[in-house]
């Protein structure tokens, strides 16, 4: 059978594994199994079950046995128990029968370094592997080896590089004062040769690389680690005997002569840089020198501190950015209070950082505010989305007022997931909040504007809304008066008015208002009494802005302190200025409409009174002579009677006339009201009343228009009468709607087109019976709608008209 390799354990060998982790200790103990054929493997969990094991194992003869432990134990550590267990031994404990003082322990841990696995060869371990790297198993199995073999038989067992063993780590040493002249020590301060194993021990399996330098006429290396080749790249066996210059310090630096700087049993700690084969690197060294007798050896342990550096410039990044950033910054522990606070966040609070270091949040904000961001968190969290969420709450500080902040609030979380705390970006929105109140209730104020009807009205509103949406307290509105050829004064508050007494007009050419009036460009000044066009140089006000309302006037806004107008006060005075100008416009267009209006009802109401008096003057000689008439029927003969007859036609037809007359003044009346009207119910009316039978057509759906349903009446009427009285009782009128309004067309001879624009004027006709005012009524009607009207032929051959409702 082949002997076995260094990974591979002998066989009769127990190894007991202590480690509380059941995933750990199984893990360790299948792949110690896994390295031979006939080896026991007994995992425990406590300290009491291990020492059970030892027990057990003391009872059996011949069976070799180690024990491999993690360093945490739950209520103790693996350098207690194993003193714990000597000590016991040592007193020849009934529980072990002194049988473990020959067992070997190595530790076997996680969370060791160099200086965990001195503390542990001190205590008097056999071995030291630290876990968690891809040779950990193979370098246990090696070590239990070495240690089980150690003890068997009390020295080296050979494996590695041969040395000489006056260079060996851990060798025989005689201490040195620090002048260089020897001070003898007993053989029995010597240490055994079990421990000279265990520095052997230590210094192969430590983590951090280790140089053994001999002072002699150089800094020859005697020796380096596993780690060492390593982390540095270089072949062990290279090394060895060489210059530690030549290999490791770079030019521009220097070896450390530790025992020049601090002597024997004293440690140097500094960062060096050494040349790997990967080129320069920092590390920490920390180096001793001890005497081997016939020479002073240094150790030299090399940390690789590049992580830790890049950690160092991020963290100090972090720091700078964290004091830096304008916004207030804080970490909060899962109790609520404040771990860690920035300067911003301090002066945000009102207190100093080492003040707020330690209180509770609720201490400046609310209660509730702080359960809210609470829920935020777990809300996020729950939706599998840790990033930050943005609330609004109230900030109390120390000192001051209370605020409204917004903070983004993000979950710090531990390596299980669970919330460990918060952070906490804060940021002070008081001045966006007060902005956006500033809008709301700008855009609410023009609301008002847009609804006020005069213009007197219009500046009173605008006024109130400079005052109470912008805080312009002291402000007026100045409009043009062409009588006055000034800029008068329409509307100002109470406080502009207090200042001023009477506000006074701004005449042509008076100072800075008229200025910016004429100039049309809003002009803002920061100390009006500098300014030399100034009426009046010892006016109480200092700064004004005086912005142009177009045309239409001039709004004054004013401050009794310097340069009191910033940009955004200027830009939403500027916005209500515009809306002010506008909503003057539409006031004034108002206000000329209502003048019209009122000038076409009175127009109206004398046409009315006019009309009266014609109807009334004219018909009663006309009554009465038709009454008289009457009564010369019994009284004249055949002669007479032809007489009395064109008598009453010449009555009748006066009282056609003067209807006609009437009609036509009425349809040309102004409209003051219009409703919505449909077409073909206005129509039907229209064709009931002249001729049931008249036909009619109505050529797909006709639009519903805004106009006076009785004057659309007479329209139609009129229209209808006049083809049958110029067509007959066969004649067939064809209404279709058309792009821009409707068209009324009938199946007569039509007109001659010379003659269709008269047809429409007062007095035409081609019918001797007629009167010549049925059309120009139509006429009439559209004009009076603000409609037009053109007359054509009709597909048939007929007369067509066409009315458009466009304005």
């Amino acid at each position: 059978m082949p002997a076995p390799g260094p990974s591979r354990l002998r066989r009769s060998l127990r190894i007991v594994v202590l480690d509380p982790d059941p995933d750990d200790r199984h893990r360790t103990a299948d792949a110690l199994e896994s390295t031979a054929d006939a080896i026991a493997v007994d995992p425990v969990a406590t300290p009491t079950a291990l020492r059970d094991a030892l027990a057990e194992t003391a009872a059996l003869s011949g069976e070799r046995t180690c024990v491999v432990t993690e360093r945490r134990l739950g209520e103790t550590d693996a350098l207690s128990l194993i003193d714990c267990v000597r000590t016991a031994d040592g007193d020849a404990d009934a529980t072990t029968g002194g049988a473990t003082t020959d067992v070997p322990f190595v530790l076997y841990t996680a969370d060791g370094d160099e200086l965990l696995a001195s503390d542990a060869v001190a205590a008097g371990f056999d071995g030291y592997v630290p876990k968690g790297r891809d040779d950990s198993i193979d370098r246990l199995v090696d070590q239990v080896r070495r240690a089980v073999a150690g003890m068997e038989t009390g020295s080296d067992p050979g494996n590695g590089p041969k040395r000489d063993p006056e260079l060996e780590p851990g060798a025989a040493l005689t201490s040195r004062r620090h002048d260089g002249s020897p001070e003898n020590r007993s053989p029995s301060d010597r240490p055994s040769r079990p421990e000279s194993d265990r520095f052997r021990a230590l210094f192969e399996n430590a983590p951090d690389a280790v140089a053994i330098i001999a002072r002699d006429d150089e800094d020859r290396i005697v020796d380096v680690n596993p780690a060492f080749e390593k982390r540095f790249g270089y072949d062990r066996s290279a090394l060895s005997g060489t210059d530690l210059e030549e290999w490791l310090v770079p030019e521009d630096a220097a070896a450390i002569d530790v025992y020049d700087e601090v002597g024997l049993d004293d440690t140097v700690t500094t960062v060096v840089e050494r040349l790997t084969a990967d080129g320069p690197t920092e590390f920490l060294l920390r180096a001793f020198a001890i005497d081997a007798g016939d020479e002073i050896r240094e150790y030299a342990i090399y940390t690789d501190i590049t992580e830790q550096r890049r950690h160092e410039r991020d963290l100090k990044r972090y720091r700078t950015l964290v004091e830096t950033v304008g916004d207030s910054m804080c970490v909060i522990d899962p109790t609520g209070r404040i771990a860690m606070a920035n300067t911003a966040m301090a002066a945000a609070l009102g207190e100093p950082r080492e003040a707020l270091v330690g209180a509770r949040v609720t201490e400046y904000i609310p209660e509730s505010d702080f359960e809210r961001g609470k829920t935020v968190i777990h809300r996020a969290l729950r939706a599998d989305d840790p990033s930050g969420r943005t609330i609004e709450f109230t900030v109390e500080p120390a000192h001051g007022e209370p605020y409204t902040a917004e903070g983004n609030v993000a979950p710090l979380l531990d390596a299980d997931g669970s919330i460990d705390g918060s952070v906490c970006v804060l940021r002070d929105i008081s001045d966006r909040k007060a902005r956006e109140q500033r809008i709301r209730r700008l855009h609410e104020g023009t609301r008002r504007l847009m609804a006020a009807e005069r213009t007197d009205a219009v500046a009173r509103v605008a006024s109130e809304v400079a005052r109470d949406a912008l805080n312009l307290a002291i402000n007026a509105v100045h409009l043009y008066d062409a009588d006055a050829d000034a800029l008068v004064p329409v509307a100002a508050t109470d406080r502009t008015e207090d200042l001023f007494g009477e506000v006074p007009a701004i005449e042509r050419g008076g100072g800075l208002a008229w200025d910016a009036y004429e100039a049309g460009e809003p002009i803002a000044r920061g100390d009006v009494r500098r300014d030399p066009n100034v009426q009046n140089p010892d006016t109480l006000i200092r700064s004004e802005a005086h912005l142009p309302i177009g045309d239409e006037g001039i709004f004054i806004a004013s401050s009794t302190e310097l340069n009191d107008f910033d940009e955004e006060a200027l830009a939403l005075a500027k916005i209500l200025v515009a809306n002010l100008e506008a909503a003057l416009e539409r006031a004034r267009r108002e206000d000329e409409l209502a003048a019209r209006t009122a000038e076409l009802e009175r127009q109206n109401d004398r046409l009315d009174a006019f009309a009266g008096t014609v109807s009334h003057d004219l018909r009663n000689p006309l009554t009465l002579a038709a009454g008289h008439l009457e009564n010369l029927e019994t009284h004249v003969d055949a002669e007479g009677e032809r007489y009395r007859e064109e008598i009453g036609w010449a009555l009748d037809r006066m009282d056609t006339l003067i209807e006609n007359v009437l009609a036509l003044a009425r349809s040309g009346q102004r409209l003051t009201t219009t409703e919505a009207v449909a077409l073909d119910d206005v129509i039907d009316r229209a064709r009931r009343t002249v001729d049931p039978d008249l036909d009619v057509v109505l050529d797909g759906s006709l639009p519903t228009v805004e106009g006076d349903p009785d004057r659309l009446l007479v329209l139609f009427e009129n229209v209808f009468r006049n083809a049958r009285e110029h067509v007959g009782d066969d004649v067939t009128i064809t209404i279709a709607a058309t792009d821009d309004g409707f068209a009324i067309a009938d199946d007569g001879p039509g007109v001659d087109p010379n003659e269709r624009e008269a047809i429409l004027e007062s007095g035409y006709s081609t019918n001797p019976e007629g009167t010549g005012f049925g059309l120009a009524i139509v006429s009439e009607v559209v004009e009076a709608h603000g409609w037009s009207i053109a007359v054509g032929e009709s597909e048939a051959g007929g007369l067509r008209f066409d009315i458009s409702l466009a304005a």
